[in-house]
């Protein structure tokens, strides 16, 4: 089984040589392409579009803002992960062309940076959505389990090693911003099953939490 773990000290700078604007560039590939489809199309609710457009674009905003102003814009905070979740689920709708579907409790909560911790959840889900091919199917759900919040996304694509190679940059943001939120990430085959791959990011529960003074 191949495992991907990142401990708490790896900071995004110059992990496998991506930086902080590389890792952003990344980053806006998708929200940038779903606003184009969505300018360009001529079918649908023209005001349901419009709605769309605005909000990948306040995300757009909010991810430039913490990567380019001096000050930090990302502080962490108290954040319902499900509902964090879903919204990155349908920031990735309009260019998906899988299945997703979405589990879990609301109510389960983080103390995380809520950019950071969506942008994670974001590039996994975009691998995971090149992953499972226009006939494929990616599930998210989100657990609580022994005091840690657990956002499990999994596909049913053809598995580890054998998705393009520039998923890797992906990953490797995933990783630590997942670990700049306290928290773990880990990419693992699904389980009796010949295709697919299982990505876990567990998060520390606000029980879980040193409060800052």
């Amino acid at each position: 089984m191949t495992t991907r773990r990142l401990s708490d000290t790896d900071p995004l700078r110059d992990t496998a040589g991506v930086d902080a604007v590389r890792a952003l560039c990344h980053d806006l590939r998708q929200p940038l392409s779903a606003i184009l489809m969505l300018a360009e199309a001529g079918v649908g609710d023209p005001e349901r579009r419009l709605a769309t457009i605005r909000d990948e674009a306040r995300w757009l905003a909010s991810m430039i803002d913490d990567v380019l102003t001096d000050a930090p814009v990302d502080r962490p905070d108290v954040v319902d992960v499900l509902a964090l979740v879903q919204g990155c689920v349908d920031r990735a709708r309009p260019t998906a062309g899988c299945a997703l579907t979405v589990t879990g409790r609301p109510g389960a909560e983080a103390f995380v940076p809520p950019v950071g911790l969506g942008r994670a959840v974001g590039c996994i889900l975009d691998n995971a959505i090149r992953a499972a091919g226009a006939s494929g199917h990616v599930s998210i759900d989100v657990r609580e389990q022994a005091g840690s919040i657990h956002v499990v996304i999994e596909d049913d694509g053809p598995g580890l090693g054998k998705v393009a190679a520039h998923t890797s940059m992906g990953l490797t943001i995933t990783a630590a911003l997942v670990s700049s939120s306290g928290g773990q990430f880990t990419l693992t085959p699904r389980s009796g099953a010949p295709n697919g791959a299982v990505a876990r990011i567990v998060l520390p529960g606000l029980g879980a939490r040193a409060v800052a003074s």
